[in-house]
């Protein structure tokens, strides 16, 4: 049956891709279903056809796949915030452990990837404590999946009982004539005894700073000098200094000035791309530590590490691909020595992870 939009089939969930969908074939053709499980029986209906792919929706589940639960939320079906509800918490570790393996190995041309640790969040709910919420015509909470439209949510069953709070009180005093996103914050100007600024990047899931800051410098180990790109208000720079003689940590942002009142680092307020091309050859780091956005590093800040001196670098990424390919562009210099999957975002497909290069010493070589 030639598949064509408006055509109802039946379909077996194989897989998750990186999207967060799931992964069917009819008649060799690739069909992604939203809100699908591996082991899924599906009725689908074809909402689009490509010419190498296939989008659907399903009508009716006919056969649960193992993984499957009812989603902890009203509003599941309805909100685009959360698009894993539906999955048991293994499933989405393991799919997230899968996705960042399947970058390392595939676009980033690794072939001996060690196994993939996880580090869990406490709680799979009631653990965010930001978030960016939407105000529209519709009312007040998230956008609907893949559309601007806004779903009016009086409840999340991820925010921490404070981001709530907040919610509840944004909900009852909105800004008047606002029809844009506004962030809510249930922790203050405080991230784990640090100073952040209101309009500082923080990491959203609360219960987890503690244990993600650890994991870090544990990972980072010691050394004399260690210099931190991309470093925020210091959330790893203070977990890191108190085992490196010197820190040298580079903030472009305005987050530069909570940088310097959190940490001894020496501070430099500019852009990785600029030290890179300017400060990078004066030192002598043991250690690189990045923590760069979704878009991942510019190939100049890539290009400065691996002419370095470094014998280590511990990358903070948010985005398997743009991890994998920045990697790939650091050389055959280094070893991929540990990875961690951090599950930092319960209920949703996307993947955080750490992953500790080793240069490879010319007695490495030899044995």
């Amino acid at each position: 049956m030639k598949l064509e939009s408006g055509s109802e089939i039946q379909l077996r969930i194989d897989a998750l891709a990186s999207g967060g969908d799931g992964i069917g074939r009819h008649e060799g053709v690739v069909v992604f279903v939203p809100g699908a499980a591996p082991g899924d029986h599906l009725r689908c209906r074809i909402d689009q056809v490509r010419r190498n792919f296939a989008r659907a929706h399903w009508t009716e589940i006919l056969e649960p796949g193992p993984g499957r639960r009812a989603p902890a939320c009203r509003y599941a079906d309805r909100c685009g915030g959360c698009d894993w509800l539906h999955l048991t918490e293994d499933v989405q570790s393991g799919a997230r452990r899968a996705f960042i393996r399947d970058a390392l190995e595939r676009l980033g041309g690794f072939r001996d990837v060690p196994e993939i640790e996880s580090l869990p969040s406490p709680k799979s709910l009631s653990y965010r404590a930001l978030a960016r919420v939407s105000l529209g015509p519709e009312g007040i909470g998230f956008r609907a999946r893949r559309s601007h439209r806004v779903v009016d949510i009086d409840e999340c069953v991820v925010l921490t009982a404070a981001a709530q709070q907040a919610l509840e009180q944004l909900r009852q005093n909105p800004p008047s004539g606002s029809r844009s996103d506004v962030v809510i914050r249930g922790f203050g100007n405080d991230v784990a005894g640090l100073r952040a600024s209101d309009s500082a990047f923080v990491q959203a899931n609360q219960l987890l700073w503690e244990r993600w800051r650890q994991r870090v410098a544990g990972l980072c180990g010691s050394g004399s000098l260690l210099i931190e790109l991309y470093a925020g208000i210091g959330f790893f720079t203070a977990g890191v200094e108190s085992n490196f003689e010197q820190v040298v940590a580079v903030e472009r942002s305005v987050a530069a000035r909570d940088l310097r009142h959190n940490t001894r680092a020496t501070v430099h307020h500019v852009s990785s791309e600029l030290f890179a091309a300017t400060g990078f050859a004066k030192l002598e780091p043991d250690v690189v530590l990045l923590n760069p956005p979704r878009i991942g590093c510019d190939p100049s800040v890539i290009d400065a590490i691996a002419a370095s001196p470094t014998r280590r670098v511990v990358y903070v990424s948010c985005d398997a691909a743009t991890l994998a390919r920045d990697l790939k562009r650091l050389g055959s210099d280094f070893e991929l020595k540990e990875v961690v999957s951090v599950d930092a975002l319960p209920q949703t497909s996307l993947t955080e992870s750490i992953v500790r290069l080793d240069r490879i010493l010319d007695d490495d070589v030899d044995s």
